[in-house]
């Protein structure tokens, strides 16, 4: 009886010793996997509070380049209106200057916040959104501004008396609805919460420019602009080919559409491009060149020079030697331009005597070609 009474009180205390252990064994597991849930939680949690930072950081990058393009729009369609009105007699220098003073603030808070500006908006909203503020607005901002302070100089320059200006209120229009554009797709990114990590980083492929000649207007500049110039002296434009189109070239565009019947606006759209000559540009002759331009050259610069440039080439070979590059030279300081020795854009201009016939002409347009000397 006793040795089943101690068997008996043995099984008990085995029982109770694996049923603890196995109660403590769920137990832990039960711990670790609240302690699991909660950890799930906190992450979750922790990212919610990181997203929600991320998106006011956005909402106030988005809000900071939002009223700064705003602002420098208006500060320049003000600027537009003074000097608009000054040209007309019903305006006065000093709300001119005022509004010059503003529109040079906002520029100068433009350009000390642009790089940041730039990488705002590309960390929040991605790449594409860069890439348009960056290209198309800023390079829009950029002529337009150079545009702006051309027809600040002639109205400045005519004093009280009124003037004609270029065409202006337009582009500026056109430019905010460009900006508008821009606020709607950041605004979107913000609606659809795809701002930082999740902003789009693809890059569109670029869309093919069409064939034909650019639409030209005061404050652009570059090598279409120097076409045009070039096309403009051969019609007789006495203006510099310098790649800029200030006053000088918008002038002698509205020349160039009054003489042939067109809407006089300074704008070199298609119908002003058809009435003007070609705009291939001559080759640029250096020491080294050979062929026919450069035989063309030497005859011209050895026919004219006496009582001018009085430097001439050795012969007429076809072959840009040194006493060529001399002759030029010579040729250049007598019309008071760069004596580089290269026959270029410039050189091609310059008058060949007191008729004002340029070099170019007196050697031949059918010289002109895109090809570059050997």
């Amino acid at each position: 009886m006793a040795k089943q009474l101690l068997l008996l009180v043995a099984g008990f205390v085995l029982t109770s010793v694996a049923g603890g252990a196995l109660g403590y064994w769920f137990q832990r597991r039960a711990w670790a996997h609240q302690h699991e849930i909660q950890l799930r939680d906190e992450e979750h949690q922790h990212e919610v509070q990181r997203r929600e930072e991320e998106h006011q950081r956005a909402l106030k990058t988005f809000e900071e380049v939002s009223q700064l393009l705003d602002r420098r729009l208006y500060r320049m369609r003000r600027l537009y209106w003074a000097a608009r009105d000054m040209a007309a007699g019903t305006g006065d220098q000093e709300r001119l200057a005022a509004a010059r003073a503003d529109y040079r603030a906002v520029l100068a808070e433009w350009n000390d916040n642009l790089n940041r500006n730039l990488a705002l908006i590309e960390t929040y909203f991605g790449t594409p959104a860069r890439n348009v503020m960056s290209g198309q607005i800023y390079e829009s901002f950029a002529a337009l501004g150079r545009g702006l302070e051309e027809i600040v100089k002639m109205v400045s320059a005519a004093g009280d008396g009124q003037i004609e200006v270029p065409r202006f209120g337009h582009r500026i229009t056109r430019l905010s609805r460009s900006v508008y554009a821009l606020n709607l797709q950041m605004l979107r990114l913000l609606r659809d919460d795809s701002t930082g990590p999740a902003a789009p980083q693809e890059i569109a492929a670029a869309a093919a420019t069409p064939g034909g000649r650019p639409l030209l207007q005061i404050g652009d500049q570059g090598r279409d602009v120097r076409r045009l110039q070039r096309a403009l002296r051969r019609a007789g434009g006495n203006i510099d080919i310098d790649g800029r189109f200030r006053q000088e070239t918008w002038k002698a565009v509205c020349a160039l559409q009054r003489s042939r019947g067109l809407d006089v606006d300074g704008i070199a759209g298609p119908l002003t491009w058809a009435a003007l000559p070609s705009d291939a540009q001559m080759p640029l002759l250096r020491l080294g060149s050979e062929g026919d331009p450069v035989a063309g050259l030497q005859r011209i610069l050895t026919q004219r020079a006496s009582g001018r440039w009085e430097v001439s080439p050795q012969a007429v070979t076809g072959v840009f030697d040194a006493t060529t590059s001399a002759a030029v030279q010579a040729f250049q300081r007598w019309n008071g331009i760069t004596a580089d020795g290269l026959v270029g854009d410039q050189t091609w201009s310059a008058p060949v005597g007191d008729t004002g016939t340029s070099l170019e002409a007196a050697v031949g347009l059918e010289h002109a070609t895109s090809d570059r000397p050997r």
